[in-house]
Parts: C-alpha cells; sequence; structure tokens
C-alpha cells in the first residue's frame, strides 16, 4: 500500500483551498465564532456561525455550478452575490438562539434545501443519469469517510491531552475537548470533504462497477427495514379499518420515516435497476412505490385528524406538505417511464423554498390557522364578535376541551414570540403590555419562561375570568432561591443530609441514616391545608415541622431570588429538634392554591444534634 507524501498532501491542501476558498472561508470563520461560543454565548457571535453554516452549503453548491457551465462570469459574480446573501439572512433571518421559533425553524429548513442544492448543482441545466447518480455517490462516501477520520482523529488527540493531563501533570484549557472537536469538525473534516469532491464531470459519465459495500448495505440492510415497517403500516391500518376507529398522530412519524428509508435505498441501488440480472431492484422499486400509496392514504387521514381537532402548527403544514410530495413521487415513478431520480432532491428543494416564502409560507398559514380557531370559539361560546375589540370577558368556557384550546393557542402564540398576532382580538396593546412586563421584571433578574408566562396568564384572564371554568393559569410556580454564599450557622449540630423532594417523583421520602441500627424516615405531607415535613422513626412520627407560616411569609416577597439563609430556616420544637435549611422551594403561584397542591419542589439540608 503506498502511502500519500507530505508534499502531496500540501499540494492537494492547496488545491482544495484555491478551489473552494469561499467555502472554507466561511467554515475558518465559523469555527472560530464556535471556539469563542464554547465558552461564553454572545448573540451576535451566535449569529455569525449560523449564518457562515448557511454560506458554506450555499457557497459549495454555487461554486460547483459555475465549475460545471465553466462560464468566467459565474466565478466572479457568484462569490459577491453569496456574501450579499449572506449578510441579508444575517440581518433578518438569523436568531440570537434557538429560543427564537421563526428563525430558527428557517434556518433547520434552508439547511435541508441548501445540502440538496450541493447534489443537484452540477446537473440543473443537463442530466446525466449516470454521471448525476455518481456524483453523489462520491458525495456520500465522502461524507462516511470524513465523518469516520474525524472522529478518530478526535479521539487519537483527546487521548494524548488526557494522557498528558494524568501523567504528566499538564494543565489545559477546562473547554479544551469541546474546542478540539470545533476545530476538527470545522477546519479537517470541512477541509478533507470538499478535497474529495470530483472534479472530472466527464469521467463520472463513465460507467463504473457498483461499490459493493453500497450493494449490501442497501440489500440487507435499509430494504429489509423498509419491509418491516411496511408490516407495520399495513398491520395498523388493517387494525383501523377492522375496529373503525381513527388513527394516532404518531403513525406520521413512523410513515416519514419508512419514505426516507425507502427512497434512500432506491436512490442507492438506482445503478442497477437496467441490469437484468437485478431483477430485485426493479421489483422493489414497484412494490415500495405501490404499496406506498395506501400508506399515504393512511398518512392524510392521521394528518386529517389532528388539523381537523387543533388547527395547523409548523410541524403538521411540514406533514401535510410531505405527504402531498410522497404522494407525487410515488405516481411519478409508477407512471413515469424515464423514472428520473433528480426530480426527487430537485422537488425537494423548490418545495422547500415555497414553504419558507410567498403566499404559501409555512408562519403565514399557520398563523391564520391559529388564530381562526381561536375566533371560533370565542364566538361560539359569545366571548367575542368580528370586529370588536375584547376588553374583558365575564363568560365562563363551560367545554373543557375548548378551554384547554384557547389556552394552546395563547401559548403558540406567545411561545413564539408573536403575541401581537393576537392583537385583532384583544382591545389590550399587546405590545405595550410584554414591553411593561419586560420593565417591571427587569429588577428581579427572572428567566424569559417567566416573563411570557405572565403575558399568557394576563390574556387569558382577559378571554376569561373564572378559574374553575377547566383553564389551567400559566405563572403557577413560584421560585424561591437561597443566597448560600455566606454560609450558615451549623454551631450544635453534628449531622447533615441533603434532601431533595421532586413533585413528580412518586417515591416522595428521604431516609437519614442516624447509625447502622438506627435511622428516620422525612416524608412531605399535604393534608387538608396543612403542609409539614414529618420525621419518622420505626414508623412512629417524632416530629413534625410545619411549613405554613414558611410558604406564607416567601409568598409575598418581592424579590424571589438571593433571599438570606436565615429567611430560609426553619427549626423544629419536638423531640428531634431538626433544622431545615431550604436550598430552592417551587410552589404554585398564590392564585392556584384551590386544589391543595401547593409545594412542588423542595430542596436543601436537614440538620440534626
Amino acid at each position: 500500500m503506498k502511502f500519500p507524501s507530505l508534499k502531496y498532501l500540501y499540494t492537494q491542501a492547496i488545491a482544495t483551498l484555491l478551489r473552494f476558498y469561499l467555502p472554507l472561508l466561511f467554515s475558518f470563520t465559523g469555527t472560530v465564532m464556535a471556539l469563542y461560543l464554547s465558552e461564553k454565548s454572545n448573540p451576535t457571535y451566535f449569529r455569525i456561525l449560523l449564518s457562515c453554516s448557511i454560506g458554506l452549503s450555499l457557497s459549495i453548491g454555487c461554486f460547483l455550478f459555475a465549475e460545471r457551465s465553466q462560464k468566467r462570469i459565474y466565478k466572479f459574480l457568484f462569490p459577491v452575490i453569496i456574501l450579499l446573501l449572506i449578510v441579508a439572512y444575517w440581518y433578518w433571518l438569523t436568531p440570537d438562539d434557538f429560543g427564537e421559533f421563526r428563525k430558527s425553524l428557517v434556518f433547520f429548513i434552508l439547511s435541508i434545501i441548501l445540502h440538496l442544492w450541493v447534489s443537484i448543482s452540477c446537473y440543473l441545466k443537463k442530466y446525466e443519469k449516470i454521471a448525476f447518480w455518481q456524483f453523489n455517490e462520491a458525495l456520500f462516501i465522502r461524507m462516511l469517510l470524513s465523518g469516520i477520520f474525524t472522529i478518530a482523529l478526535y479521539a487519537g488527540l483527546a487521548l494524548a491531552i488526557y494522557a498528558c493531563e494524568e501523567l504528566l501533570k499538564l494543565k489545559f484549557d477546562r473547554y479544551i475537548y469541546l474546542k478540539l472537536w470545533i476545530l476538527i469538525v470545522g477546519v479537517f473534516n470541512t477541509w478533507f470533504f470538499l478535497s474529495g469532491i470530483p472534479l472530472n464531470f466527464a469521467e463520472l459519465n463513465t460507467e463504473k462497477e457498483y461499490p459493493k459495500f453500497l450493494k449490501i448495505f442497501s440489500q440487507y440492510i435499509l430494504i429489509p427495514i423498509v419491509f418491516i415497517y411496511m408490516l407495520i403500516l399495513y398491520a395498523y391500518g388493517s387494525k383501523i379499518v377492522i375496529e373503525w376507529c381513527l388513527p394516532k398522530g404518531w403513525v406520521s412519524i413512523l410513515i416519514l420515516i419508512y419514505a426516507v428509508v425507502g427512497i434512500l435505498a432506491i436512490l442507492l441501488v438506482n445503478p442497477l435497476r437496467e441490469k437484468e440480472e437485478y431483477g430485485w431492484v426493479r421489483f422493489f422499486n414497484k412494490l415500495f412505490f405501490g404499496a406506498s400509496l395506501p400508506i399515504i392514504v393512511l398518512l392524510y387521514t392521521a394528518i386529517f385528524v389532528r388539523v381537523k381537532s387543533y388547527g395547523i402548527t409548523e410541524s403538521r403544514y411540514y406533514l401535510i406538505v410531505l405527504g402531498i410530495w410522497l404522494g407525487f413521487i410515488s405516481i411519478y415513478f409508477l407512471v413515469s417511464k424515464q423514472k428520473n431520480i433528480r426530480t426527487i432532491p430537485f422537488s425537494l428543494v423548490i418545495i422547500g423554498l415555497l414553504t419558507l416564502f410567498g403566499p404559501s409560507n409555512v408562519f403565514s398559514i399557520a398563523n391564520n390557522s391559529q388564530l381562526s380557531r381561536l375566533k371560533k370559539i370565542l364566538i361560539s361560546n359569545k366571548i367575542w364578535k368580528p370586529g370588536e375589540k375584547l376588553e374583558k370577558s365575564s363568560i365562563r368556557i363551560n367545554n373543557h376541551f375548548e378551554a384547554e384550546q384557547v389556552k394552546e393557542i395563547i401559548d403558540y402564540f406567545v411561545n413564539r414570540k408573536e403575541p401581537e398576532t393576537l392583537q385583532p382580538i384583544f382591545a389590550i396593546d399587546i405590545k405595550k403590555l410584554h414591553e411593561s412586563l419586560l420593565k417591571k421584571y427587569k429588577t428581579e433578574d427572572l428567566n424569559d419562561w417567566e416573563i411570557r408566562n405572565e403575558l399568557k396568564d394576563t390574556l387569558i384572564r382577559i378571554v376569561c375570568t373564572n378559574e374553575k371554568n377547566g383553564m389551567t393559569r400559566y405563572r403557577q410556580d413560584i421560585s424561591f432561591n437561597a443566597d448560600i454564599s455566606k454560609g450558615s450557622d451549623i454551631s450544635g449540630y453534628t449531622k447533615l443530609f441533603y434532601f431533595d423532594y421532586y413533585r413528580h417523583n412518586t417515591n416522595n421520602e428521604q431516609w437519614v441514616f442516624l447509625s447502622p441500627t438506627d435511622s428516620i424516615q422525612v416524608i412531605l405531607t399535604e393534608k387538608d391545608t396543612l403542609i409539614s415535613l414529618d420525621f419518622y422513626r420505626n414508623k412512629t412520627i417524632v416530629e413534625k415541622v410545619i411549613l405554613n407560616d414558611f410558604i406564607a411569609k416567601l409568598k409575598n416577597k418581592q424579590n424571589t431570588n438571593n433571599i438570606p439563609l436565615s429567611e430560609m430556616t426553619i427549626d423544629g420544637t419536638g423531640e428531634l429538634k431538626p433544622r431545615l435549611v431550604v436550598k430552592i422551594m417551587n410552589i404554585k403561584h398564590p392564585e392556584s392554591f384551590d386544589d391543595g397542591m401547593v409545594v412542588r419542589d423542595l430542596y436543601g439540608w436537614i440538620l440534626l444534634k
């Protein structure tokens, strides 16, 4: 086996840099941003990182298109256009963090579109069946090799660093392993992948021997998985027909996985389709697309059930679009004589762009659907009339399902940071309300989700003020946090035990072991209106620490953070005389105490003498 020389590797690296200078510039810039973000969050750097990620795929596809077209003007014009597009994307569409739902969704959909763009960029004008498949085969194999080499290189260097730490006692940055991964993925992985992209397009149109590992992977792994999913979906469809019931929404995900795996298998074995000795490939093609039609009907039914009950959301919109696309592709490959596999990525690129831009974009469709649902519920309950502005309703929504729907719709818009979409219904200026909440909580060091919950709760009160209507208030939890930086006086106590009560843990008890033969069981109890920590020894209660007065004092506090430990300490007066030092206590909002469950979570220490 002949290994490449360092000179050859250097020459290849420089050639790749000259060929893909702009993609590598995006890769280097994004890597620098990621290295900085590994230590400290920064919205500006985060936006630059996402813009570089988009620019990387966009520029690779454009550079390949320019290479294939062989027009000099493209080589000079494309870099300028790409940079202008990325600056526009950075300015208008990049999120400050992934909490911005709309912009984050745009990023993920654009990433998929641009990866598909790379696969078709060389064959937009002229379709060469053999060359198109072999070009994408080269990309697929290079991607796998890049992943394997990246993991191997990282593992080797990370182990070397660990050995230096343990054996030579060298000190490294605490983020060294994360930074190493970012550096290898951002620079080595990208550069290695780009160096393997085919350059001789004419040579690609010459038929070569089909890779054996792809045949094995497709024939013995992907295709059997497709048949397993197919049997499951047909069995489930038969069950629905026999029992005459509606399909579950989760089946949509399984159908999409079935479609992705099946289409991937068809793409991978496509060169074998026309060879006589591989009749099983033609049989699988016909069987998959023919059998997919009833499954697509099942998908449509599942989507229809969810949309009828809950309207269109972004996820359901994409399920609808992908369902339509899958139906189109299935009919095309069953009817068409050409069976052009370029149709698959090309149609996905067009559909993806249409879902983000133009009148059919996902956000306007979903927003209109949810707003129409809310209006319909309010009109049917005589709470609101078209053209009016709702100031405050005194009407109860008796239907629990509709009440929950109102809550979920308000939750939908507020969580997506688009509460102003609800303005046509409300008399209150929602934008000013949001700004006032931001100003109100500015000095209290509260999280953004707490502000959003207060905004949701305010809007829900306007729609319906009665808590008994089945609607659950949003701002239910109040978290009290102790200032533990100054410590606490533990003189007179000999034992300390940490406890953590978590409301969703069914085993709501703690054991305090005093000696190998003596232990105390501590249970948080809420009985009637009394809240206490009960201490048991041999199943007999020996101490009861009442928490009611303690909670009453806390819930009246304006500032719930950095409370002095002296105010978060309770002393028992019974046989044990324990001291309870509370680190964190989460309780329900005072307006929601009516259901009897007050303490959500309780964390801290128990001191015993």
